[in-house]
């Protein structure tokens, strides 16, 4: 059995902050288009609403893209610790 290398610790620690970032992202702008949902025909709020939100929503789609290359990271991280691990065992 191959040991689990600092390496591959880090690259699943550095998986882990980019898919936490990730959510954080998406939930601020799901919050921030919660907000602009609010406004009404009484109250219209700012006047450039409509930026806002599409703002709002490249921001979402953002934290989307940075859960997706979390979990290819996390994966490619496995995938390189098994393939080190059937090289260790076909060296022996």
């Amino acid at each position: 059995m191959t040991k689990v290398s600092r390496g591959d610790r880090q690259a699943d620690l550095a998986a882990l902050l980019i898919i936490a970032a990730g959510a954080a992202l998406y939930l601020f702008a799901a919050a921030w288009l919660r907000t602009i949902s609010l406004y009404s025909k009484m109250n219209p709020g700012p006047p450039h609403a409509l930026d806002a939100a599409d703002r709002a929503r490249y921001t979402s789609y953002a934290g989307v893209a940075l859960i997706g290359i979390g979990c290819l990271v996390s994966v490619a991280t496995a995938v390189l610790h098994q393939w080190r691990k059937r090289l260790a065992r076909v060296a022996t």
